[in-house]
Parts: C-alpha cells; sequence; structure tokens
C-alpha cells in the first residue's frame, strides 16, 4: 500500500510539472502570432565558417548567395580546410562579388578548439554590423530568409533566434532526429518569449555585432568546442533584447547524421555545454526532463499497475495536452508529418536521457566536426 501511494504522488507530480511546461510555458509559442513578413534593407553579413566543406559549398551556398536581398555579403571563413575548399571558394568568387572570404591557417598542432576562432575572425573582419549565422552543409527554404531573418532585428531588438530543422529522410533515426529537434525548439523558443532565452542554434541565428565585443566574444567559454550559440545567447540575452522568427520561410534546413555513432558523437558534443547554463536555466531544464521521464515511469506503473480512476484520467488529460499543444508548434514548424508519431517518440525519448546524461555530466569534446 505505502508503495502504490509513493508512485501515485510521484506520478501526479511529475504531471503537474507537465501540464504547466506544456499548458503555460510552451502554450505561449502554440499561440505566437507570426509576424508578417515585412520588407527590410539594413546590411547583412552572413558569416559561414567552413572546415572541409569543399562539396557541401558547391551543393548549397549559390542558394544563399543568390538571396533575394540587396544589401548583404557572404563571407566565408576557411579553416584550414585541406579538401580544395579553398579552391571552391576561389571559384564562387569570380561569379559571385558579394562573396568574400578569410583563408586561416594554423602552426602544425595548433589548431582552435571548435570553430569559434573561426567564427569571431570572420565577425571581425567582415563589412557589416547586422550578423547572420550559418553553417555550409545547410540551405535555406526560401530566396527570402536573409529578409525574414533581417525584420527581425527591429527597435531595441539585438538577437533574433530562428529554427533550424533537419532534412526529412526514410528511417526511424531520421523521424527521432527531427522529433528531438523540434522539443528543443518548443524549449528555447518558448522559454525566450518568456525573457528566460538560453540557446539559438548557429546555423540560423542573427545578433548585432556590437553586442558580440560587448560580452568580449567567445572568451568566456573559448576553451569548450560547442557553444557558439548557445553560451554565447545564455551569456547576452535578456528579457528584452531577443525575438524569436518562425516565419515559414526563416527555416535553415541542415542534413541529418545517417546512423546511431555519428548522432552520439553530435549530440554528445552539443550537449557538454548545458553545464555552463546560468543555474535558473539548468534548473527549468533539468525540472522539465525530470517530470518527463517520470510521469511515463511513475505513470505506466500506476495506470496499468494499480489501475486507480484519477490516474487514468490524469495520464490521459496531460497526453492530450502534450499532444494538443505539440501539433500547433509543429505545424507551425512545417513539421506536419512528425505529428502522427508524436507519443511513441515521446515515450522513447526517455532512452534519450538515459543515454546522454554522461555526457551532459562528464563528456568532453575538442572538435567541432
Amino acid at each position: 500500500m505505502l508503495f502504490s501511494q509513493i508512485i501515485s504522488y510521484l506520478f501526479l507530480a511529475t504531471a503537474f510539472v507537465q501540464i504547466i511546461y506544456w499548458g503555460i510555458i510552451f502554450s505561449r509559442l502554440a499561440f505566437y502570432k507570426v509576424k508578417e513578413n515585412k520588407k527590410s534593407d539594413i546590411p547583412i553579413s552572413v558569416v559561414i565558417c567552413a572546415f572541409n566543406e569543399a562539396e557541401n559549398l558547391e551543393q548549397h551556398l549559390t542558394k544563399i548567395l543568390e538571396q533575394d536581398y540587396k544589401n548583404f555579403e557572404v563571407f566565408l571563413v576557411n579553416d584550414a580546410s585541406t579538401d580544395g575548399t579553398k579552391e571552391k571558394i576561389i571559384e564562387l568568387q569570380k561569379k559571385y562579388t558579394r562573396l568574400n572570404a578569410l583563408h586561416l591557417e594554423y602552426p602544425e598542432g595548433k589548431k582552435s578548439v571548435g570553430k569559434k576562432n573561426a567564427l569571431s575572425q570572420g565577425i571581425r573582419h567582415c563589412q557589416y554590423e547586422n550578423i547572420l549565422v550559418t553553417d555550409a552543409d545547410c540551405h535555406p527554404i526560401s530566396k527570402d530568409w536573409i529578409r525574414i531573418m533581417a525584420s527581425g532585428l527591429e527597435g531595441d531588438t539585438k538577437i533574433g533566434l530562428a529554427y533550424g530543422p533537419y532534412e526529412e529522410r526514410k528511417g526511424w533515426l531520421n523521424l527521432f532526429i527531427r522529433f528531438e529537434t523540434i522539443y528543443a525548439a518548443i524549449q528555447y523558443l518558448s522559454l525566450s518569449l518568456w525573457g528566460q532565452a538560453y540557446m539559438g542554434v548557429g546555423r540560423n541565428m542573427i545578433y548585432k555585432k556590437e553586442l558580440f565585443y560587448k560580452v568580449g566574444g567567445f572568451k568566456k567559454h573559448e576553451h569548450l568546442a560547442s557553444g557558439d550559440d548557445d553560451l554565447f545567447v545564455n551569456e547576452i540575452s535578456n528579457g528584452t533584447n531577443t525575438e524569436i522568427i518562425i516565419h515559414k520561410d526563416s527555416f535553415m534546413y541542415s542534413p541529418p547524421k545517417e546512423n546511431l555513432k555519428e548522432y552520439y558523437r553530435q549530440k554528445s558534443r552539443h550537449l557538454t555545454t548545458g553545464r555552463h547554463y546560468r543555474p535558473l536555466h539548468q534548473a527549468i531544464l533539468g525540472l522539465l526532463s525530470l517530470s518527463h521521464f517520470g510521469f511515463y515511469i511513475f505513470g505506466l506503473i500506476a495506470v496499468f499497475g494499480f489501475s486507480t480512476i484519477i490516474a487514468v484520467y490524469v495520464f490521459l488529460i496531460t497526453l492530450l495536452l502534450k499532444t494538443t499543444i505539440f501539433a500547433i508548434i509543429a505545424n507551425k514548424l512545417n513539421e506536419r508529418r512528425i505529428i502522427p508519431y508524436f507519443l511513441l517518440l515521446d515515450v522513447i525519448y526517455i532512452l534519450y536521457y538515459i543515454i546522454f546524461t554522461p555526457a551532459l555530466a562528464w563528456g568532453k569534446t575538442k572538435e567541432w566536426k
């Protein structure tokens, strides 16, 4: 009897927390009114770092260079590539006058940690004060990408956080990667709306150069391979200087990892920065993870083990709420095909916590690719 009571109380507590997150915190994103496609003509420097990206530059860079926007440059930093990236850049420069480049070289054994040095060099040498960052293996969904992102810097806004989805491929791994990307976006976009922005994605983010130098660039976390997006935003964002950009033409797509080994390596690298977030953000995200995990573990025991009517109702109501809010947001993010699989993937996500918690707690990574 005591055991069943403890499990029931734990289940009700975690369900309550999940209801708070999905019914209040995340629902603000669900019912957020997407801003209209406004015209903007502010000068933009699109800064891209490339390390052995010759093939990706061939495939994706023209989609950025041929954007329907007059006042912009593409500034590409070649981070000591050895695969012909430099030659590909020079070839493209003959056709596109707005493509500027910096080719970095390092003494043997002295290559910098991650891409932060390359990105810092790009920001330092580019022409304009409005910095739009993305990656060499990405492509925008629309020719209006720059214009939509530029329109995010209005008034007192100095940081614009946008969505960076992964391309749809066959297989369950791709389905889970896309689900995890949506779930992460729900968190950082929602918390930004509440004045608690803690991260963005480095493949689709815009900010003022002055803000970059105000905090000393990446100096506080330059020893970490990741963090040019999340730790940077965690440091510079406040309740008034950050906006989200989720217009349908603002999305920047990336190719997903093709196997579990590559995906594990990628996520482990990203998650090493989590323990460097502000304590409040760590607490918010930690509580969400614990309640998510506990809701299913304790809920399934309470519902199928004890079969109490209250547990069944609470479980079903919470699932309905989560599914509804997720569906609304996924539709906004052009991810409708994920919606039918939400509940299954939400349960499977428990394994994500188990597998990646060690990386979050103790992982160390010194490479950015």
